[in-house]
């Protein structure tokens, strides 16, 4: 007899389809994540019946209505080494109307920069409820870095307004926004979901030595220079000059930095485009008289 280990496994399902409530003439929509070697085949199924067509990761149902109640979704996934099935995901479907929420502040277009201090405020109603209180609020931010996602503020319940500050320090990319999410609930548990983006304000920074051709550090990463990055506004910086360095067999050591900083110091990044020059000079050489 031989035991043998093998990677080929058939597909694990990290995120379950969950249950919905919607009210009358709305869609739902039902999603899947799985693991496991790919490529993936998606079979979605209600009351266990196949579903035409549904053959994705997400299944958007048609408009409901109150026959829809109680309908039952899953989804059959495979790939070339085994089949995994879903938990059931139920539908609800009331003819209670959604309620309806805004961000009123920060207004559409804010930009940030590091250390600003964001405010923020919204407002909600329903028909059936009318206007909502504050315990069916609840806020969320989230950092967007390239493409993927920082929570920042977790989902926090219970208040109409709040406030947080944007780090200064911390990431250096410009490759980044805020969201800020809110979701407002009525008493008959139905949401509704507005977000807005706070883009960041940005400027180059162009780094240069004196002569040219000598490295510095940026955030402690050895650099050739010259050359420009692109910076948030606010965020902190390090900036440092290695000395002593050698360009062409000639030896040079550090004298100043063009914004008057020490040898090695934090830098905040300008509003404006800015140039820092690192200038170096050659030693000096020492002379030796014999008696």
């Amino acid at each position: 007899m031989k035991v043998r280990y093998t990677t080929n496994l058939s597909p694990v399902i990290t995120t379950q389809p969950t249950s919905q409530l919607v009210s009358v003439g709305y869609p739902a929509t039902f999603s899947v994540a799985a693991s496991g070697p790919s490529p993936y085949s998606y079979q979605w199924k209600r009351n266990g019946v196949n579903i035409t067509g549904a053959t994705a990761s997400s299944y958007k149902t048609d408009s409901t209505t109150l026959s829809d109640n109680g309908a039952q979704f899953r989804v059959r996934v495979s790939n070339a080494y085994g089949i995994t099935l879903s938990n059931a995901a139920t539908l609800s479907v009331t003819s209670d109307r959604p309620p309806v929420g805004q961000i009123l502040t920060p207004a559409q277009g804010t930009t940030y920069f590091g250390g600003m201090v964001v405010n923020y405020s919204g407002s909600a109603s329903d028909f059936e409820d009318g206007d909502l209180p504050a315990s069916a609020f609840t806020w969320q931010v989230d950092f967007h870095h390239n493409t993927h996602i920082h929570p920042f503020i977790a989902a926090t319940t219970g208040s109409k307004t709040g406030t947080f500050t944007i780090p200064n320090r911390g990431e250096t990319s410009s490759n980044v926004f805020y969201r800020l999410i809110l979701t407002v609930e009525d008493s008959a548990g139905l949401t509704y979901t507005v977000s807005r983006d706070i883009l960041p304000r940005r400027a180059n920074m162009t780094f240069a030595t004196n002569p040219a051709g000598l490295r510095i550090t940026l955030d402690g990463q050895n650099r050739m220079t010259p050359f420009t990055v692109t910076g948030v506004v606010g965020i902190k910086r390090t900036i440092a000059a290695p000395s002593p360095q050698t360009l062409n067999g000639l030896s040079y050591v550090f004298q100043s930095w063009s914004d008057g900083g020490a040898i090695s110091h934090e830098i905040s990044t300008s509003s404006v485009n800015t140039t820092y020059t690192a200038n170096f000079i050659r030693p000096a050489v020492a002379s030796v008289v014999g008696k």
